[in-house]
């Protein structure tokens, strides 16, 4: 019998724990909407428009050092559209914006990897910009050789975004 009442108080016990768990881990209960928000700029496609998002590099050497291409990007709209970020999957990767004068904006890089400035450029209805995109084979050091794909996101004003990505194979 002693046996027995252990068991139905280990049973009972579990029930409680388990039921307690639904109610107090119940999702959306005591959160914060403020901290629930997870930014996500890949989230929608943006109204912004290229005709190439993807490059790939090859083989590059490290000991040739930076290599760069420029992304053209389009606003097909007829609407401006504010562009607030610039960013980097990668701390090896920087991202340029090339204003209507020529003069480029930037470095833009990754996020959480020191400070990374704000955009905060209009692209007019009809008109188009240029995104350079700077690769640095040296910046994880010897480590870094081999194959590489990074990725550069230039969000708008609704979150949405635009992706860039280049590849490459970084030899010695």
């Amino acid at each position: 019998m002693k046996d027995q009442n252990k068991i139905i108080m280990f049973i009972a016990v579990l029930a409680v724990l388990f039921i307690g768990l639904f109610i107090f881990a119940k999702p959306g209960k005591n959160e914060n909407k403020e901290t629930n928000i997870i930014p996500n700029a890949t989230s929608s496609i943006s109204a912004l428009k290229a005709l190439e998002t993807f490059y790939d590099f090859g083989t590059i050497s490290m000991k040739n050092g930076n290599v760069s291409k420029i992304f053209k990007v389009t606003n097909p709209t007829n609407l401006d559209i504010f562009i607030p970020n610039l960013t980097t999957s990668c701390m090896c990767t920087n991202a340029y914006f090339v204003q209507s004068d020529g003069n480029r904006k930037g470095p833009f890089g990754m996020i959480g990897m020191g400070f990374v400035p704000k955009l905060n450029e209009t692209i007019k209805a009809g008109e188009s910009r240029e995104i350079e995109v700077v690769f640095n084979p040296n910046a994880h050091g010897p480590a870094g050789v081999g194959l590489i794909d990074r990725f550069v996101y230039l969000a708008d004003n609704s979150n949405n975004s635009l992706q860039f990505e280049i590849k490459a194979k970084v030899t010695p």
